[in-house]
């Protein structure tokens, strides 16, 4: 009898222990997905925090833009032509905001060559940043380039590239219009990744045609004008625009002239700039480019600014 009393109570205190080992699997595991929702949450939280702190960068670089005197006509090492006030890196509690204007119109507008006044440029800008491109190469590229922009290219110059890309894994077709994204560059033919990384600094897709602004271009950009510039000639450049650019196109004409660079070449100032905010709290980090284009009406004598486009974590 009291063996089976025994036998009784142990099977109640295994029942016991399993059930309460269930009840600690199942709280262990409620623990974790509250803990897995709190940090999820929090994770929305700051991303939104930080999405809202670049709004005053963006407004700051309008106001930039808008004002009438402003000309932007130098820039730092960095392509940058202004910079958003330490003063007001604070504004928002909690939250590191560092904020840059870039002149795009430093660089090269990779649909310039849907036209054919830009396409020594582009040959001389892949000659100057990989020496080992050499003439066949860059001709293809450059071919394969404009064929990518071409909306009316006859099937049969456009047919020349399109088995090279639908070799591709995956297999792709040529888009045939101009470049809605710099990024686009890497899968035209001949463009490898090196390439890619060397030209990135120089290059960008603008949605018409533009000049080059000889006031903040690159010594690089600056040598591919006209038929191609030494470094001497380039310099002849970057000494008559000194440290703040030219104002007047009359005042750097005769020097145009003697360089052999065409006026509808250049500009003095330009109207596609990259807004560029970038936000961190804790260990999370917020890149935000905004593409702004700059319209001046000069009979009204107003400026007009108006945003294009926006990336994250993406550059435009």
């Amino acid at each position: 009898m009291q063996n089976k009393h025994l036998k009784h109570c142990g099977s109640a205190l295994i029942t016991a222990l399993f059930i309460m080992t269930i009840v600690a699997i199942a709280a262990t595991a409620m623990a974790a997905r509250l803990q897995l929702d709190i940090y999820r949450t929090g994770m929305i939280f700051n991303r939104d925090k930080l999405y809202l702190a670049a709004e005053p960068i963006t407004g700051w670089a309008m106001r930039q833009l808008s004002a009438k005197k402003l000309l932007f006509t130098a820039q730092d090492t960095a392509g940058t032509v202004a910079y958003f006030p330490d003063t007001l890196a604070t504004i928002y509690p909690g939250v590191t905001i560092q904020g840059r204007l870039i002149d795009l119109q430093a660089r090269f507008n990779l649909n310039n060559l849907n036209g054919k006044s830009f396409r020594f440029f582009f040959d001389a800008l892949i000659a100057l940043v990989s020496k080992n491109t050499d003439d066949t190469q860059r001709h293809l590229i450059l071919e394969a380039t404009s064929a990518w922009i071409h909306a009316d290219l006859p099937e049969q110059e456009q047919s020349l590239h399109l088995d090279a890309y639908l070799k591709q894994t995956p297999p792709y077709y040529p888009a045939a219009q101009p470049m809605a994204d710099v990024s686009e560059l890497r899968l035209i033919q001949g463009v490898n990744a090196a390439l890619y990384r060397a030209l990135r600094p120089y290059v960008t897709a603008l949605p018409e045609p533009t000049p080059i602004n000889i006031n903040t271009a690159t010594l690089t950009v600056l040598r591919c004008l006209g038929q191609g510039l030494d470094a001497s000639q380039a310099h002849e450049l970057l000494e008559a625009r000194g440290t703040k650019g030219v104002f007047e196109m009359a005042g750097i004409t005769p020097l145009l002239q003697k360089l052999a660079i065409p006026n509808g070449q250049v500009t003095l100032e330009s109207q596609y700039f990259l807004s560029q905010a970038t936000l961190s709290i804790n260990d999370m980090h917020l890149t935000i480019y905004t593409l702004l284009k700059r319209e001046k009406d000069q009979k009204k004598g107003t400026v007009r600014v108006m945003i294009l486009g926006e990336r994250v974590n993406t550059d435009l």
